[in-house]
């Protein structure tokens, strides 16, 4: 009788052994889908954190107008303008002053003929917006003028006319008149650079075509020295000089395709020398003084 009890008990002990066990488990089973549900959303969360909006450039607000003879350009920006140029058709490139302002306005002259502008903006950051525009210009029978400012501080004077030219002539603070007549192989256009005495100047320009049409224009133009740059190889080195009577600005150049600066702030003279690689090195640079004239130049030397 009593081995029976104890066989009883011992039984009903393994019964609710495995009750305690069973809700153990099933516990364990509920705190690990928890557990897993909070590390999923943990990691779910981390994943959203990591990820950055990508942020767009603003692209500056471009109008290009026009009256009769002249095209309006108005640039607005949120970011300092660094740089705009433009040219017409497959002319040289042209450049308007910015001096990093937020807004550029510049009226140009709308040339003669089917002409095509491209223009190219460019912010402090390096992003670059291009804009392109077609114009036709039929004329009232008389020549039409332009006047270009160059890189090198001089006026290119460009005159064209739809039946031919004869002459142009121009002049210096109303000085003696400089005459170019126009050539027999394309009468229709005459293209001349003309050096811009050193200060503030006035330059009038005529023009007379075949049917004796005169075109009058006038510009107010500053005439500034230009730096005077040399580049000499010493060995496997090379040495840049730029010197101006006043006072240098910068020194820009690009060796075998590094760009590089020299900014010693407003100093005579600036000299700097820097090694070159064996083989063949390529330079491109550009000084300007602190009167904003440039001088630009490029070289080539060879290391053995």
């Amino acid at each position: 009788m009593n081995q029976i009890l104890q066989t009883e008990n011992k039984k009903s002990s393994q019964v609710e052994i495995k009750k305690v066990v069973m809700f153990f488990a099933i516990a364990m089973i509920i705190l690990g889908v928890v557990l897993i549900g909070q590390g999923s959303y943990a990691m779910i969360t981390g994943t959203k954190e990591e990820e950055k909006p990508q942020v767009q450039n603003t692209v500056p607000e471009v109008n290009i107008g026009r009256t009769e003879e002249n095209i309006l350009i108005d640039i607005t920006h949120t970011k300092p303008i660094t740089s705009v140029t433009y040219y017409w058709n497959e002319e040289a490139e042209q450049s308007i002053e910015t001096n990093n302002n937020l807004v550029v306005a510049e009226e140009i002259t709308l040339p003669f003929g089917n002409n095509t502008l491209n223009l190219t903006v460019i912010d402090q950051d390096g992003n670059e917006f291009n804009y392109v525009k077609e114009y036709v210009l039929d004329g009232d029978g008389k020549p039409v003028i332009e006047l270009l400012l160059t890189k090198e501080n001089k006026i290119r004077i460009k005159v064209q006319d739809v039946k031919g030219l004869k002459y142009i002539r121009y002049t210096w603070n109303s000085g003696n008149y400089v005459t170019v007549q126009a050539n027999v192989d394309n009468l229709k256009l005459i293209d001349e650079l003309a050096e811009i005495p050193l200060g503030q100047n006035t330059l009038r320009v005529e023009a007379v075509n075949v049917d004796d049409m005169i075109t009058t224009k006038e510009l107010e133009v500053k005439g500034v020295r230009r730096p005077i740059v040399s580049l000499r190889q010493d060995g496997s080195s090379l040495i840049i000089r730029a010197e101006d009577e006043v006072a240098m600005k910068v020194v820009n150049f690009t060796l075998n395709g590094q760009k590089y600066q020299i900014n010693f702030g407003e100093v005579k003279v600036i000299e700097h020398r820097i090694d070159l690689k064996q083989g063949e090195n390529r330079i491109e640079l550009s000084a300007e003084n602190i009167e904003g004239g440039i001088t630009e130049i490029k070289g080539k030397c060879i290391v053995e």
